[in-house]
């Protein structure tokens, strides 16, 4: 960077400046490098192994596609753990993948091992094994990789493969147990320091259903949002126990702090007790358990002492029926007094509301965009329930296509206030209608449509709405 600096400062430049200046201070050929920068979409590599136990010799064999005519050079970073101990044998080293197959050898070793591959996310890949998906080999990585994104990656694979069997009714027992194993060493793993507490919480949450959704050749939101939700109980309740005891001793060490921190040990702290929280509550089934997670929700409402936490338990809160309406109620009113006209804190507030995992959610949007409080007018505030309602998949989905009607009304109005927010809107939540069921993607398209239709429709809405219907 400083030949880069010395050459180029206070100058327009160009990617091949950048690209010289790295090449000349390494003293290093990227014209190989180079070719990422006019390569569209994203690369794969595949890889499999062979182990010869009498040589002792491990053999990685990987591969590359992508849209490239030549291929491109993947620094691809890996690391070997015992298969019975899970040490780490080998540390990481990075591989250059240059060529579109090459094998790795590794020799000298004493008994099976399981690779960590892309460790760090060395380079922006797909990674797919020719041998598919191994269950139990995610959970090892899950449960001993030393890199903190392998980690995290497994754990996110394992879960995915868990969420995906239950939306299919498949047997997922044995991948229950795996994620049980999992989720399990990992919040008892006592080698969790202070500085990757933060890598800690992420490995614990499950994936989003936008992101389960990219798994799936055809997109059911309400099956992919109870699939999850049945995983993430099984799992709190199997872990009740020791969720509570982690979010009990969470709390003792931030109370203890006295001050409010904004280090990342702090902000660790603070987000794993959040997702301790959110596990807790999701055990809801009984008037009881509904009674328990009110009160816990609300006494992590009250007692924030920051915004994230407080979002957290609102979050929790906004969601509770049953014995807990009345805790939900509370927390509301609350909330809106507390933020005394704030517009920052008000755009939570309505944000939290139109993202509630409540029956008659569409009908509370419908009355949230009548509050006086509310204006299309406020590209913010407009956002705030509308983007929030669309990103509520399970609801905004629904297959009565009720929640795209109404997102057509706000549209044909938001139209001919701020058209650009009327443009992004519509790319975030209508364009994708191909990748749905027939009879959901009929009733997106029809919305679509409808917008292309309109009197007088702004040339940014008319551009999102073409490229929507444009048939691929």
């Amino acid at each position: 960077m400083d030949l880069y600096f010395k050459r180029h400062d206070g100058q327009a430049v160009t990617c091949d400046d950048f690209l010289a200046a790295m090449a000349d201070a390494n003293d290093v050929d990227l014209s190989q490098f180079a070719r990422w920068y006019c390569t569209p979409g994203t690369p794969t590599v595949s890889y499999s192994t062979a182990f010869d136990a009498e040589k002792g010799l491990f053999q990685l064999t990987l591969s590359q596609s992508s849209r490239s005519n030549e291929p491109l050079f993947i620094p691809v970073s890996v690391g070997l753990l015992d298969k019975k101990s899970g040490q780490e044998v080998v540390p990481t080293k990075i591989l250059e993948l240059k060529e579109a197959k090459q094998t790795f050898d590794f020799p000298n070793l004493k008994g099976e091992v399981v690779p960590s591959i892309l460790r760090n996310f060395s380079a922006p890949v797909k990674l797919e094994s020719l041998d598919g998906v191994d269950e139990s080999e995610l959970a090892f990585l899950a449960s001993h990789d030393t890199d903190g994104f392998n980690r995290w990656d497994s754990a996110q694979k394992l879960y995915t493969c868990a969420i995906l069997k239950a939306m299919n009714k498949e047997d997922n027992e044995a991948t229950i147990n795996l994620v049980f194993e999992t989720f399990g060493k990992t919040l008892k793993d006592e080698v969790i320091s202070d500085n990757s507490i933060r890598a800690y919480e992420y490995a614990l949450v499950l994936p989003g259903e936008s992101t389960l959704a990219e798994s799936v050749a055809v997109i059911d939101p309400p099956t992919i949002h109870k699939a999850r939700k049945l995983v993430k109980n099984l799992i709190a309740r199997k872990f009740k126990e020791e969720l509570t005891s982690c979010y009990e001793n969470l709390t003792t060490e931030i109370k203890a702090d006295g001050e409010f921190k904004v280090d990342g040990v702090s902000v660790g702290r603070r987000r794993l007790r959040n997702v301790c929280l959110s596990y807790l509550c999701s055990i809801v089934q009984t008037p009881d358990e509904q009674k328990t997670a009110a009160t816990l929700a609300t006494n992590h409402f009250i007692s924030a002492t920051g915004m994230t936490d407080k979002m957290s338990g609102f979050a929790e809160l906004v969601s509770m029926s049953g014995e807990g309406e009345s805790a939900r109620e509370a927390a509301i009113k609350k909330f809106y007094d507390d933020a005394h006209g704030d517009p920052l804190v008000l755009d939570k507030w309505f944000a939290a509301l139109a993202s509630a995992e409540l029956p008659d959610i569409l009908d509370r949007v419908k009355k949230l965009v009548t509050h006086p409080d509310y204006s299309l007018e406020k590209p913010n505030r407009c956002r705030s329930v509308i983007s929030s309602f669309a990103a509520n998949r399970a609801a905004f989905h629904h297959a009565s296509g009720k929640g795209y009607e109404f997102l057509g009304d706000i549209l044909e109005k938001l139209d001919k206030i701020n058209p650009k927010v009327a443009a992004r809107i519509t790319s975030g939540s209508l364009i994708g209608w191909k990748r749905y069921g027939k009879e959901r993607a009929d009733l997106m398209k029809a919305q679509l449509i409808r917008l292309g239709k309109l009197n007088h429709v702004s040339n940014d809405l008319s551009e999102i709405v073409a490229k929507g219907l444009k048939e691929t």
